[in-house]
């Protein structure tokens, strides 16, 4: 068994000469390094705890949604939460570089549309030639004292083989006087009907999924929004309910 021999100086004193064992120092290094690693594991246990509780309390709020591709996966299982944190952080990072171009871009932007000055941040118009999502049989129910109108419709990836598509839905509801919009995306700084699709519901679809747009009052004039994450208008289809 190797050993470590320190000598110690201090003044005019006689040196002092210290054996340590090889063995120890390696034995406390390891007992270091598993105490890291228990630290680092029970604050990664925490973080998970943490975001799956606040993910639970915020789909109690959110209307229920069906879907054949859940995003959270069937089996909610650490791979798959990892994912869905992995999505967020992608989703947050895509919000920011989305508030920069907003706040560099000149303020007088698509003169040449001016339907699109009601978006923040800065949208693009891609509803001719994308070929990334499409949506299918629309229905609508009309609504009574009891249950709200709504309007239902299937978002379809139109390459499910090759990519998942994500970004965010808004629908808009119009009647004789007013403007609604199913989620509530108007952006309350600014001009009363300034909408910031980044307050849409978000959607992650590898095949398709179920949209249910609610309104409170009995609405017959719709338009269904779909944009990317990044800002890109990929949809922008008008239904009126016979």
């Amino acid at each position: 068994m190797s050993k470590l021999k320190l000598v110690l100086y201090k003044d005019n004193l006689t040196p002092r000469t210290i054996s340590i064992s090889t063995r120890i120092v390696y034995k406390t290094f390891a007992f270091i390094l598993i105490c890291g690693l228990l630290l680092l594991t029970g604050i990664a246990l925490s973080i998970r705890s943490f975001f799956t509780h606040t993910a639970s309390s915020t789909q109690s709020n959110l209307p229920v949604l069906s879907s054949s591709d859940s995003e959270l996966g069937p089996n909610n299982s650490p791979q798959e939460l990892i994912e869905h944190l992995k999505d967020k952080i992608e989703q947050l990072g895509q919000q920011l570089k989305n508030n920069t171009i907003s706040q560099a871009s000149p303020k007088d932007i698509e003169k040449k549309s001016p339907a699109l000055a009601l978006f923040s941040p800065v949208i693009i118009d891609k509803t001719v030639s994308q070929n990334q999502v499409h949506i299918e049989k629309i229905t609508y129910s009309i609504g009574n004292q009891k249950t709200p109108t709504t309007l239902t419709f299937e978002l379809h990836n139109a390459n499910p083989s090759q990519s998942t598509e994500k970004g965010y839905i808004v629908v808009l509801a119009k009647d004789e006087k007013f403007l609604h919009a199913y989620p509530n995306v108007f952006n309350d700084n600014s001009s009363p009907y300034l909408i910031d699709f980044e307050k849409g519901e978000t959607f992650q679809v590898a095949r398709f999924r179920m949209v249910n747009a609610q309104f409170s009052m009995a609405v017959k004039f719709f338009q269904i929004l779909i944009f990317t994450r990044s800002g890109e208008l990929l949809i922008n289809s008008q239904f009126e309910a016979k």
